[in-house]
């Protein structure tokens, strides 16, 4: 009998993470660390601000899951975002 080496997520939309973090924790990490030792050129400003960006962007999502900001920046900043399959979103009123 083989055993099947297939990972399995818990959830349908569980997001992928490196060590502890989510995709979208890592980069506001290092971003904020690596813009903070280039304008301080200290590395532990860096580690406090990307902490602090990573805990902002925990907050963010709260319990509404790892979309909530990609919806959040869709509806805010919708010359940013663009997504395929939905308007504009500062069209208001589609139809009539």
């Amino acid at each position: 009998m083989q055993i099947d080496k297939t990972y399995m997520p818990r959830y349908l939309d569980e997001s992928y993470k490196i060590a502890y973090f989510t995709i979208d924790e890592v980069i506001a990490l290092v971003g904020a660390f690596l813009l903070a030792l280039l304008i301080f050129n200290s590395p532990l400003y860096g580690l406090v601000i990307g902490a602090c960006s990573v805990a902002l962007i925990k907050k963010l999502k709260g319990q509404e899951g790892h979309y909530f900001i990609y919806h959040m920046a869709y509806w805010y900043f919708p010359k940013f975002i663009n997504f395929r399959s939905t308007p504009p979103s500062h069209m208001r009123e589609i139809l009539g």
